[in-house]
């Protein structure tokens, strides 16, 4: 083989090998109007919560690249800018392009995956949109004839979206996509986390690989710990202070081990129910532990001084892989345990009135 010659098929295999290297990754072409020139861009891996790549938009245009295990949930972000744009990808070559200010407008090519994920997103956000007005008008509601007329118009709704998610996990039952809507959807929906096994058993194939799939069989495999008449297994955590905190340290007092994070909105919108709550009984063998999901830890301290939560906390800043909410099977927060005295789980996820309630009729 000439020299000439030689470097032709070197230049080829250079170029096969460029080709299977940005096949085998994952790789996010933008092109967006109305983002400010030379802001930074972001990559976040949305299980892990962790960004894994960034660029300066230059033009409105930008790359981000990353390697995927798996197929599963990002987030395109954008500092100084309150957008975020969810997508569904695995190691494909994604291009998107649009007006960043009419997200619902953008065009995604090259991911068989994020098409799939938008479709189900047509069919099932419309109904998910309207299901959650109701339960906000029903929680608002003072008329207790009129709160249960629209809760049980809302518990229909809910039956629909659930039919809805049955077609499309039937049809795409080898899919990630569907597994992400169903670790969403058991923790939104009672019956869907109650029957979450004969769900799962539908699925094949892709379905049953990756973050979402594993933390669903995680979840089932802990099914039964924190059932209501079952003891609280016990567990250690370190607390603010890096001290080791075991929930049998706390066995003689009635305690709700409450799941949270300062990054979590629901949770802070909770916190001030909690407060009052222990405020109330903290002097009648009463007491809160708070169990966080966070990463960081100055964000951890600032939103408990913040909110004024004087209890006792822990967490190893793990994330969703805090081993204690792993332990129970956590998939969602704010989630709490009210135990009793003898560690026995008297009541799961009560909040405001309902917490009151409880401790009124279990504390003499």
């Amino acid at each position: 083989m000439n020299s000439s010659i030689k470097k032709i098929a070197i230049g080829f295999l250079m170029v096969m090998a460029s080709f299977q290297l940005n096949a085998q990754s994952l790789q996010i072409t933008g092109s967006l109007k109305n983002v400010p020139e030379k802001m930074k861009v972001a990559l976040l891996d949305g299980m892990a919560n962790k960004e894994v790549d960034s660029a300066i938009v230059v033009g409105g245009k930008f790359v981000l690249k990353t390697k995927t295990e798996n197929i599963g949930i990002y987030v395109i972000t954008f500092k100084a800018i309150k957008i975020q744009i969810p997508i569904f990808v695995g190691n494909d070559q994604l291009s998107l392009e649009g007006d960043v200010q009419k997200i619902s407008d953008i065009v995604y090519k090259g991911s068989a995956s994020q098409e799939l994920y938008q479709s189900f997103m047509k069919n099932l956000d419309p109904k998910m949109l309207t299901y959650f007005n109701m339960l906000s008008v029903a929680e608002n509601e003072k008329n207790s004839i009129k709160k249960d007329s629209i809760t049980k118009k809302a518990e229909l709704e809910a039956k629909k979206i659930i039919d809805e998610y049955i077609a499309l996990s039937k049809k795409y039952n080898e899919s990630p996509v569907t597994t992400f809507f169903l670790f969403q959807f058991a923790n939104i929906f009672p019956t869907v986390k109650e029957s979450l096994s004969d769900y799962y058993a539908l699925l094949a194939g892709e379905a049953k690989k990756g973050p979402f799939a594993l933390v669903i069989e995680k979840s089932m495999e802990s099914a039964g710990v924190g059932k209501i008449g079952s003891v609280m297994p016990d567990f250690k955590q370190n607390d603010v202070d890096g001290k080791l905190v075991s929930l049998s340290s706390l066995r003689g007092k009635y305690v709700l081990v409450d799941f949270w994070a300062s990054w979590c909105g629901p949770c802070r919108a909770e916190n001030p129910n909690v407060v009052k709550t222990y405020n109330k009984f903290k002097d009648k063998n009463f007491t809160v532990l708070g169990v966080s999901l966070d990463q960081d830890k100055t964000r951890w301290l600032d939103a408990i001084k913040k909110d004024g939560l004087t209890w006792t906390h822990v967490s190893d800043l793990k994330y969703w892989n805090n081993e204690v909410a792993v332990q129970f099977g956590i998939q969602s927060i704010p989630a709490s345990f009210l135990i009793d005295p003898n560690g026995v789980v008297i009541g799961r996820d009560l909040r405001g009135d309902d917490l009151v309630k409880a401790l009124e009729n279990s504390i003499k």
